[in-house]
Protein backbone atom coordinates (compact mmCIF):
# COMPACT_ATOMS: atom_id res chain seq x y z
CA UNK A 1 0.00 0.00 0.00
CA UNK A 2 1.22 3.12 -0.61
CA UNK A 3 1.69 6.10 1.78
CA UNK A 4 -1.20 8.26 0.69
CA UNK A 5 -3.70 5.41 1.59
CA UNK A 6 -1.99 4.95 4.77
CA UNK A 7 -2.40 8.45 5.72
CA UNK A 8 -6.83 8.63 4.10
CA UNK A 9 -6.69 5.20 6.79
CA UNK A 10 -5.07 7.22 9.53
CA UNK A 11 -7.22 10.50 8.52
CA UNK A 12 -10.09 8.17 9.29
CA UNK A 13 -9.29 6.14 12.25
CA UNK A 14 -8.36 9.54 14.24
CA UNK A 15 -11.27 11.22 13.07
CA UNK A 16 -14.09 8.48 14.33
CA UNK A 17 -11.94 7.96 17.77
CA UNK A 18 -12.01 11.62 18.63
CA UNK A 19 -16.18 12.82 17.60
CA UNK A 20 -17.41 14.81 20.37
CA UNK A 21 -20.93 13.98 21.43
CA UNK A 22 -23.21 16.52 19.43
CA UNK A 23 -24.60 18.22 22.41
CA UNK A 24 -27.53 20.44 21.81
CA UNK A 25 -28.16 23.97 22.06
CA UNK A 26 -30.89 25.13 23.00
CA UNK A 27 -33.52 26.95 21.08
CA UNK A 28 -36.66 27.53 22.30
CA UNK A 29 -38.65 30.43 23.97
CA UNK A 30 -36.49 32.95 25.40
CA UNK A 31 -36.42 32.77 29.19
CA UNK A 32 -35.96 35.18 31.53
CA UNK A 33 -33.79 33.75 34.58
CA UNK A 34 -33.34 35.54 38.23
CA UNK A 35 -29.42 34.69 39.60
CA UNK A 36 -27.84 35.41 42.73
CA UNK A 37 -24.45 35.54 42.22
CA UNK A 38 -22.50 35.97 39.31
CA UNK A 39 -24.72 35.24 35.90
CA UNK A 40 -22.94 32.17 33.85
CA UNK A 41 -21.46 32.42 30.35
CA UNK A 42 -23.82 30.49 28.10
CA UNK A 43 -24.37 29.83 24.78
CA UNK A 44 -27.93 30.54 23.96
CA UNK A 45 -28.96 34.33 23.15
CA UNK A 46 -32.27 33.71 24.11
CA UNK A 47 -31.16 33.62 27.22
CA UNK A 48 -31.61 36.67 30.03
CA UNK A 49 -29.75 36.88 33.45
CA UNK A 50 -31.20 39.40 36.34
CA UNK A 51 -28.94 39.34 39.30
CA UNK A 52 -30.82 39.35 42.33
CA UNK A 53 -30.08 39.14 45.98
CA UNK A 54 -31.63 36.95 48.87
CA UNK A 55 -33.85 39.49 50.22
CA UNK A 56 -35.82 39.78 46.50
CA UNK A 57 -36.79 36.17 47.13
CA UNK A 58 -39.29 37.62 49.31
CA UNK A 59 -40.98 39.64 46.29
CA UNK A 60 -40.43 36.57 43.75
CA UNK A 61 -43.92 37.17 42.40
CA UNK A 62 -42.75 40.91 41.33
CA UNK A 63 -39.64 39.31 39.95
CA UNK A 64 -41.13 37.60 37.08
CA UNK A 65 -38.55 35.43 35.81
CA UNK A 66 -38.90 31.71 34.92
CA UNK A 67 -36.70 30.42 37.00
CA UNK A 68 -34.06 31.51 39.88
CA UNK A 69 -30.22 30.50 40.09
CA UNK A 70 -28.49 30.34 43.11
CA UNK A 71 -24.56 30.02 41.66
CA UNK A 72 -21.68 27.80 44.02
CA UNK A 73 -20.28 30.51 46.03
CA UNK A 74 -23.90 31.82 47.39
CA UNK A 75 -25.02 28.33 48.19
CA UNK A 76 -23.48 28.07 51.73
CA UNK A 77 -26.11 31.34 52.69
CA UNK A 78 -28.46 29.24 50.24
CA UNK A 79 -28.74 26.79 52.63
CA UNK A 80 -27.99 28.61 55.87
CA UNK A 81 -30.30 31.56 55.36
CA UNK A 82 -33.34 30.26 56.69
CA UNK A 83 -34.76 30.41 53.04
CA UNK A 84 -36.62 26.74 52.80
CA UNK A 85 -39.98 27.57 53.12
CA UNK A 86 -39.26 30.21 49.82
CA UNK A 87 -37.91 27.69 47.93
CA UNK A 88 -40.82 24.54 48.69
CA UNK A 89 -43.25 27.18 48.07
CA UNK A 90 -42.50 28.68 44.97
CA UNK A 91 -44.24 29.15 42.02
CA UNK A 92 -40.98 28.67 40.00
CA UNK A 93 -38.06 26.45 39.76
CA UNK A 94 -34.63 26.96 41.66
CA UNK A 95 -31.31 25.61 40.13
CA UNK A 96 -28.95 25.45 42.82
CA UNK A 97 -25.41 25.12 40.67
CA UNK A 98 -22.49 22.82 41.54
CA UNK A 99 -24.56 21.19 44.27
CA UNK A 100 -25.81 17.49 43.77
CA UNK A 101 -28.77 17.68 45.80
CA UNK A 102 -31.66 19.37 47.31
CA UNK A 103 -31.44 18.07 50.66
CA UNK A 104 -29.36 21.45 52.34
CA UNK A 105 -31.79 23.81 50.86
CA UNK A 106 -34.88 21.74 51.54
CA UNK A 107 -34.68 20.47 55.04
CA UNK A 108 -33.75 22.91 57.77
CA UNK A 109 -31.43 21.03 59.51
CA UNK A 110 -28.63 20.47 56.78
CA UNK A 111 -26.23 22.78 55.98
CA UNK A 112 -24.33 23.03 52.55
CA UNK A 113 -20.88 21.87 53.22
CA UNK A 114 -18.31 19.94 51.24
CA UNK A 115 -20.18 16.71 51.43
CA UNK A 116 -23.17 18.34 49.38
CA UNK A 117 -20.40 19.97 46.28
CA UNK A 118 -20.18 18.55 43.05
CA UNK A 119 -17.55 15.83 42.70
CA UNK A 120 -17.66 13.60 39.95
CA UNK A 121 -19.91 10.66 39.95
CA UNK A 122 -22.60 13.08 41.11
CA UNK A 123 -24.74 15.79 39.60
CA UNK A 124 -23.36 18.99 38.73
CA UNK A 125 -26.72 20.81 39.62
CA UNK A 126 -30.04 20.26 41.08
CA UNK A 127 -33.48 21.66 40.16
CA UNK A 128 -36.94 22.18 42.69
CA UNK A 129 -40.53 22.85 42.16
CA UNK A 130 -42.86 22.27 44.53
CA UNK A 131 -46.03 20.43 42.56
CA UNK A 132 -48.35 22.76 44.61
CA UNK A 133 -50.48 19.63 45.08
CA UNK A 134 -50.11 16.97 48.30
CA UNK A 135 -47.20 19.45 49.20
CA UNK A 136 -44.79 16.52 46.91
CA UNK A 137 -41.54 18.31 45.86
CA UNK A 138 -40.58 17.85 42.11
CA UNK A 139 -36.52 17.36 41.77
CA UNK A 140 -34.25 17.56 38.72
CA UNK A 141 -30.50 16.30 39.00
CA UNK A 142 -28.08 17.25 35.62
CA UNK A 143 -24.48 15.04 35.46
CA UNK A 144 -21.68 16.12 33.53
CA UNK A 145 -20.73 14.06 30.42
CA UNK A 146 -18.44 11.70 31.20
CA UNK A 147 -18.04 13.29 34.74
CA UNK A 148 -15.66 15.86 32.99
CA UNK A 149 -16.19 19.73 33.94
CA UNK A 150 -15.22 21.28 31.13
CA UNK A 151 -17.09 24.45 29.71
CA UNK A 152 -18.68 22.41 26.94
CA UNK A 153 -20.02 19.99 29.64
CA UNK A 154 -20.90 22.78 31.58
CA UNK A 155 -22.92 24.50 28.63
CA UNK A 156 -24.12 21.36 27.73
CA UNK A 157 -25.99 21.40 31.17
CA UNK A 158 -27.66 24.65 31.28
CA UNK A 159 -28.82 24.21 27.70
CA UNK A 160 -30.70 20.67 29.44
CA UNK A 161 -31.62 22.88 32.55
CA UNK A 162 -33.74 25.56 29.66
CA UNK A 163 -35.29 22.86 28.20
CA UNK A 164 -36.53 21.78 31.69
CA UNK A 165 -37.38 25.57 32.60
CA UNK A 166 -39.65 25.44 29.11
CA UNK A 167 -41.24 22.66 29.84
CA UNK A 168 -42.24 23.47 33.37
CA UNK A 169 -43.75 26.66 32.04
CA UNK A 170 -46.17 25.20 29.07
Amino acid sequence: MGWKKWLIILIFLLSGCSSSPDFKVYEGKPLSIAVIGEPPEVREENITFSEVTFEDLNNLKKLDHDAVFITEENLKEASAGNYEETYLNSDIPFFFLEAWSHIPFTERESEMDQNWKWSPGKSFAVGILSSGEDDSLNSWGYSLYNDEKTDETVDEVFSRIFTTIEELNH
